[in-house]
């Protein structure tokens, strides 16, 4: 019964994903859901309170899906390698992952129920302050130069995942293959980094 239970809601995680980003937010429903998913609305409510709870399940799944990426980095031995391995674990979930990716990273935020009202400020996901503790890391090294670490980190971040959308959305298909393309990432996020160095 409970391996029965955990593969409808995986059914109706991986619709929701997918409806929402065909349709956006708004005309995301509950009971369009459960007809992908071949169950009853009812079974979708025996989940979720609403489509909030649904959608934000979506999205913690996700979550939890990247970031076990991103603590592969943690294997490396230093600072630096940390902080290479991060943006590479990046990459390798935006190519295995697109669908995860786009709703997090790229799905329609402005009328996603999560994000902030206007003017308020939202505190780091886990995911970004990984991120930013690698830079720190690389601040008391000496191999980075010293600064805000959150401003830092945003600067990789939008310049990784930059790359990373122009890619999914296919503006990049003349990098080639995704190997092919994995090496230019890899080349310009090096790159944006020596240019961080003291």
């Amino acid at each position: 019964m409970k391996a029965e239970r955990d593969g409808t809601k995986a059914r109706l995680l991986a619709e929701a994903r997918d409806l929402y980003l065909e349709e956006g937010f708004a005309r995301f429903s509950l009971r369009e859901v459960a007809r992908r998913a071949g169950v009853s609305p009812a079974a979708v409510y025996r989940h979720y309170d609403g489509k909030e709870a649904l959608f934000g399940e979506v999205c913690a799944a996700g979550l939890q899906v990247f970031y076990g990426y991103l603590v592969r980095s943690l294997a490396e031995a230093t600072p630096q390698a940390r902080l290479a391995a991060s943006a590479r674990h990046y990459l390798s979930f935006a190519l295995e992952h697109p669908a995860d990716y786009r709703v997090l990273f790229m799905g329609g935020a402005a009328d996603a129920p999560t994000a902030p009202p206007s003017g308020e400020a939202r505190v780091p996901e886990p995911t970004f302050q990984f991120l930013v503790d690698r830079v720190r890391e690389c601040m008391q090294a000496g191999a980075l130069r010293e600064g805000d670490p959150e401003e830092t980190a945003a600067i990789i971040w939008a310049h990784v995942h930059g790359l990373v959308s122009l890619r999914l959305t296919g503006h990049f298909v003349r990098a080639g293959t995704d190997a092919q393309f994995a090496r230019f990432y890899e080349r310009a996020a090096d790159q944006l980094v020596a240019g961080l160095r003291p």
